[in-house]
């Protein structure tokens, strides 16, 4: 049996209202508050508007949880359940006081509330700024992407002037001219580096390379350029540091670029001075070390610490200008490759850059067959075949450029399409040693194009080899040439050599090839 204490509990925590379907109260126990009979009480709280939708649905009980109420000037947490009677005509409404309980348990819920809240508010923020970067990566993308495309043609050709009958005053106009889509092509460069460096997706590719070709590379390039200059450029290779090395060629090439460029663009006479060297040299690793020096106008001293940020560069009298990252991708390149840059540098003297960066050393000095052939070129190809390449490109400009590259290859023929289906029937219908293939076309571009070569039934079309010719170039389009089996990426602005230098590659593989099936049949 129940005790009086419980029923007590029960009046005191306990109001029950009866209403019917018009939302007319017809009776209350009236524990927390008066409720006439005949009243409506949707007059007592809002909350109870909410009657006539429950007296549609097919449930016949309902339960709310933690409803305020302020009655007779206090403020009330009550859980209230509704039961609908069978016939539909009444409710029974049932208000239990939980207040004591609710002001206990309330703050430790705002808190939890509160965490989830500032939680979901990072995570939205996080969201926005990925969307962010990612729009920002598209846009750089598309942007190097319709640079490169005018530059292609821009490049291509300027080198074709160069090698024509002009005149002094002439080939002084065209040097110009290279010199400011150089500018340009180094600040769309520059860009997608920053961003890629930000993203992470900037990765280092250690892989056997001649440093000693690299050196000599560049200094071919800064003895053109001081010629008609005040300055002059000096150079010294350490006999120490060895000929192949293990490292990132193409971001080593970068940092000297930087540095060079920066040398040469603060000294207006003198000397700017580029040394390759080691401290020290055992079998597996050395400290590489990269000087670049000038007698330029030198850092004052309180700029030597920002020299390094993004977009910061020295301005005196607005003599310099640039987009100030090269510097900034310096720092980055280094400390990716687990590097370190020094800088010493007085007003009016001059400065010193000295990149230590960790190498590998090649257990094979010598040069490959392949590094061989690529100095050779033309020597190893058999002048008495021609060669048929399929070009599949839209733009007629730079049609217009590869037909006249290629006039100068005999041993070549040259046939053009203008996107990936018509490249698809002239194979079908003629033999090709190589295909040359755009990316971006109409209708069907370079990856679709690529894709159904490599799965094509016919077994020969298959093993043509493709080179990729693309103003692309982001991390992900590289990914995916190698994933649908395209040979070789040549970016835009093409540079002449090296397109040469990759279709004999291609072309000498696939006649090794023939070669040896010769030989075993």
């Amino acid at each position: 049996m129940l005790d009086d204490s419980y029923y007590k509990f029960l009046k005191d925590s306990f109001q029950v209202l009866i209403v019917d379907k018009s939302c007319i109260i017809n009776d209350s126990t009236d524990t927390f508050f008066r409720a006439s009979k005949g009243q409506d009480i949707t007059t007592v709280h809002p909350f109870f508007y909410i009657l006539p939708d429950l007296f549609s649905k097919s449930d016949l009980t309902h339960y709310f949880h933690c409803v305020q109420m302020t009655i007779l000037a206090k403020k009330k947490f009550f859980d209230i359940s509704v039961r609908i009677e069978a016939d539909n005509s009444h409710a029974a409404i049932y208000l239990h006081d939980l207040t004591e309980h609710y002001k206990n348990v309330l703050p430790i819920q705002q808190n939890r509330n509160e965490s989830t809240i500032q939680f979901q508010t990072i995570q939205k923020l996080n969201e926005e700024l990925e969307e962010q970067r990612m729009f920002k990566d598209k846009f750089l993308a598309n942007v190097s992407h319709e640079i490169r495309t005018p530059l292609n043609s821009i490049y291509g050709f300027l080198n074709i002037l160069e090698n024509s009958s002009l005149g002094r005053e002439q080939l002084d106009l065209v040097n110009i001219i290279k010199s400011s889509a150089n500018s340009l092509l180094t600040i769309v460069n520059d860009l997608l580096d920053i961003s890629r460096i930000e993203a992470g997706k900037l990765d280092i590719k250690n892989r056997r390379f001649n440093l000693k070709k690299l050196f000599e590379e560049l200094c071919a390039i800064y003895t053109m350029k001081s010629e008609d200059s005040r300055f002059t450029f000096t150079y010294d290779f350490d006999p120490k540091v060895p000929k192949f090395i293990v490292s990132d060629r193409l971001r080593i090439r970068q940092i000297l670029i930087n540095l060079l460029e920066n040398a040469i663009k603060y000294t207006k006479e003198g000397n700017v001075n580029f040394k390759i060297a080691t401290s020290s040299r055992n079998a597996r690793r050395i400290p590489l070390i990269l000087e670049i020096s000038d007698t330029g106008m030198g850092i004052p001293e309180e700029h030597q610490s920002t020299i390094f940020d993004s977009f910061n560069q020295l301005e005196k009298k607005g003599l310099f200008g640039g987009a100030g990252l090269g510097l900034s991708i310096v720092k980055q390149l280094t400390e990716l490759m687990g590097a370190k840059i020094d800088l010493h540098s007085t007003v009016d003297i001059g400065s010193t850059f000295t990149v230590t960066l960790p190498v590998g050393i090649s257990h094979d000095q010598k040069e490959s067959v392949e590094e061989k052939r690529s100095t050779r070129l033309s020597k190893t190809a058999n002048k008495q075949k021609k060669y048929r390449i399929l070009l599949a490109e839209d733009i007629e400009i730079n049609q217009l450029l590869m037909v006249k590259l290629f006039a100068e290859y005999s041993e070549y023929s040259l046939d053009i399409v203008k996107n990936g289906e018509r490249a698809l029937l002239m194979l079908e219908r003629y033999q090709y040693d190589l295909i040359l293939m755009d990316l971006t076309m109409p209708l069907m571009d370079g990856f679709d194009a690529a894709t159904q070569i490599r799965t094509h039934q016919n077994k020969k079309l298959r093993k043509i080899p493709i080179i990729a010719i693309t103003a692309r170039t982001t991390e992900e389009d590289m990914d995916l040439c190698k994933e649908i089996g395209i040979n070789d990426v040549i970016i835009k602005p093409i540079d002449k050599d090296i397109l040469f230098q990759k279709v004999e590659k291609h072309i000498s593989r696939i006649n090794k090839k023939k070669g040896k099936e010769s030989e075993n049949s």
